[in-house]
């Protein structure tokens, strides 16, 4: 061989390893996952498949009811292994998804030393690498969610949102990302060689019409800046929990189904939020933001679902879930004390309004001690109409004017 020849060669062998290397991503950066003992370490590309090496370790602790997908609770009795009630399997619907595109998916094929139909029992403090093999991602999609599916109370499910590997967007590419199975030459085995093809055309259908993502992130109201959170949300009499140490969230959620959310963040007041995702022109994903309000003494915060019989201090059911929410604050820091402000608009005589607002404000006092709350951590107080929001002067500047509020008088520090 001579040198000129030589040369062509190892540039070549060197320009393909480059472009194998390129497709290969060792330990990659995840934004966000449901597990945190499940980890990706791995994620190659081929022409053919996305294949993800993943690794499950199964936890230590003398009492511990286990919740994977696949798990479901083994205690560890001894620093011995004994014979485990503790199960993993990866579901064979899961698949990958360009974030906030459902319609790019990408099925399981197979997996590799995890069963898929059945489940695996590990014991206290075991190891278990296993192989997952997608279909290719289209070259360009450098950012992937891998989504095993909704938890329930009885299982956990192994997702993680935000992948990021390598794989550049190829200009001159020969395939794209689903690719479709090898034909095969009529034969008399043809009937057979045909049936798993319905299979895999009819699965995805279903899986997109049961699927779409609700996402966003938790922040401090004051700096704005993201806070760890904890996301409960209610589905088919399921309360389940999302926690997320960075304030970001990613919820798969079924589009046929309504949800009440739960944002709770330890120092700071909680809030609610319903989606109903039949009823929004939203396709695919819900972007939904919150911004809690650090609890702090002298933050006065606004109790917006709270409602009265009109021109009564009678409350309405309606506000019950919003004061079981302050109750449950007060019980969870026991170190707070608070003043219950009762305000109402200009409109009507204005001893009246004073009356009828302090009136208010003792009757949500009498409903937190009714929810166990000592009744000396409760201050409640009518303002009437002399601390106004809005200049009264229209129905909706009135509406926001006739509220309830609460303000932290006291936080008791402990050395």
């Amino acid at each position: 061989m001579t040198y000129k020849s030589l040369f062509v060669f190892t540039c070549v062998v060197a320009l393909s390893l480059t472009a194998a290397f390129g497709q290969i991503t060792e330990n990659p950066r995840v934004e966000e996952q449901s597990a945190p003992y499940v980890k990706i370490k791995r994620v190659e590309l081929t022409d053919e498949y996305t294949i993800v090496y993943m690794r499950f370790v199964e936890r230590e602790s003398p009492s511990m009811k286990r919740l994977n997908p696949n798990f479901r609770g083994m205690p560890d009795f001894q620093q011995r292994k004994v014979p485990s009630t503790s199960t993993i399997g990866l579901d064979p619907e899961t698949r990958l998804y360009k974030p906030g595109e459902i319609d790019k998916k990408y099925k399981l094929i197979r997996a590799k030393d995890i069963p898929l139909d059945m489940r695996k029992e590990v014991y206290s403090g075991d190891t278990v690498n296993f192989v997952a093999y997608f279909e290719r991602l289209s070259p360009g999609i450098e950012v992937f969610d891998f989504y095993e599916g909704r938890s329930t109370k009885e299982t956990m499910t192994w997702n993680f949102y935000g992948v990021h590997i390598k794989n550049p967007l190829k200009k001159n590419a020969k395939s794209t990302a689903k690719v479709a199975p090898k034909t095969v030459k009529p034969a008399p085995q043809t009937p057979i060689e045909q049936k798993p093809e319905p299979k895999i055309e009819e699965k995805p259908a279903a899986v997109e019409d049961e699927y779409v993502m609700i996402k966003g992130t938790v922040y401090d109201s004051k700096t704005k800046n993201p806070i760890p959170a904890q996301i409960t949300y209610f589905e088919k009499g399921d309360s389940l929990e999302f926690k997320s140490s960075s304030g970001n969230y990613r919820i798969g959620i079924d589009p046929k189904s309504n949800y009440d959310f739960r944002v709770l963040a330890k120092g700071y007041y909680g809030t609610n939020f319903s989606l109903a995702p039949a009823d929004s022109s939203g396709k695919g994903s819900f972007s939904k933001d919150f911004y809690l309000i650090p609890l702090a003494v002298g933050e006065t915060i606004a109790l917006p679902n709270i409602y009265f019989e009109t021109s009564k201090f009678t409350l309405l059911a309606e506000s019950y879930s919003e004061l079981d929410r302050l109750a449950g604050m007060m019980k969870d820091n026991p170190d707070i004390k608070i003043r219950v402000e009762g305000h109402t608009d200009n409109v009507g005589d204005f001893d009246k309004n004073l009356e009828l607002s302090a009136n208010r404000a003792a009757a949500v006092k009498k409903y937190l001690i009714s929810k166990g709350v000592s009744e000396y951590r409760i201050e409640a107080k009518g303002f009437g109409a002399t601390k106004p929001l809005a200049k009264n002067g229209s129905e909706e500047e009135k509406r926001k004017n006739r509220r309830v509020e609460f303000v932290i008088t006291q936080i008791k520090t402990t050395q």
